[in-house]
């Protein structure tokens, strides 16, 4: 049995519906691309000929007033990729309007507009999935919540609105929804690095150390996650 299925073997048949269901819109939204000669990072661009180093894509990112939820793609310089990516979306919430119980780990403001990193996702120029992966504070300037707070403003991801492209924002909001599991696990394990880099450099602050990057990350493949999530459902 493979590593995918026998994490989602764990979950509730109910829990597995959803990610099946999300496996099916995110097909839908991929088919759909394909049909129009585009996938996901080609829709992203929008035509760009040129893709620059660290300039978001689309300029001013996509931001959904009504979801409170965010994100961008860009493309580091090809020494920090690694193999075979393009470049990665990073996606946010805004947690203040939706979850105003729920208060920062580190003791400062957090105004309105502030957002809360949730994940990356790597992608090769096909807009084939390849890593998800968490980050530390200052690589995205968030407002840093521990991981039960971070999680939960997980499952209020969704991009609903029309701009840049309907079939691009289903598709992410789906792929945040399929992989659920291995992103929840890589929050957890966010704040455990966080935590033992702390206690190895007490002198610095761990959230500001651009030493640490990169917080977890697995490698990931959407066929096979989809493969995971049949086998899970038949197991049941």
């Amino acid at each position: 049995m493979c590593a995918h299925t026998e994490r989602l073997r764990q979950l509730q048949r109910d829990e597995l519906l959803g990610l099946n269901d999300a496996a099916a819109e995110a097909i839908e939204c991929v088919a759909a691309l394909a049909d129009a000669g585009r996938n996901p990072v080609t829709e992203v661009l929008g035509g760009a000929s040129v893709v620059e180093e660290w300039v978001h894509f689309p300029a001013g990112d996509v931001v959904d007033a009504a979801s409170h939820s965010q994100y961008y793609y860009h493309a580091h310089a090809a020494a920090e990729r690694i193999a075979g990516e393009h470049g990665h979306f990073h996606t946010f919430m805004r947690p203040q309007a939706l979850f105003p119980e729920l208060h920062p780990a580190r003791a400062h403001e957090a105004p309105a507009d502030a957002v809360t990193h949730l994940v990356g996702i790597s992608t090769d120029a096909a807009g084939q999935l390849i890593r998800l992966f968490t980050t530390n504070r200052w690589v995205t300037g968030e407002v840093w919540y521990d991981a039960d707070a971070v999680i939960r403003m997980l499952e209020r991801f969704a991009i609903t609105i029309e701009q840049p492209s309907p079939g691009l924002n289903r598709w992410i909001s789906a792929v945040i929804r399929l992989f659920r599991p291995q992103i929840v696990d890589l929050i957890r394990a966010r704040d455990e690095a966080i935590a033992q880099w702390r206690a190895a450099h007490p002198e610095r602050d761990v959230f500001e150390d651009r030493e640490l990057q990169v917080t977890s990350e697995m490698p990931v493949d959407f066929l096979e996650q989809v493969r995971a999530v049949e086998s899970a459902l038949a197991a049941g």
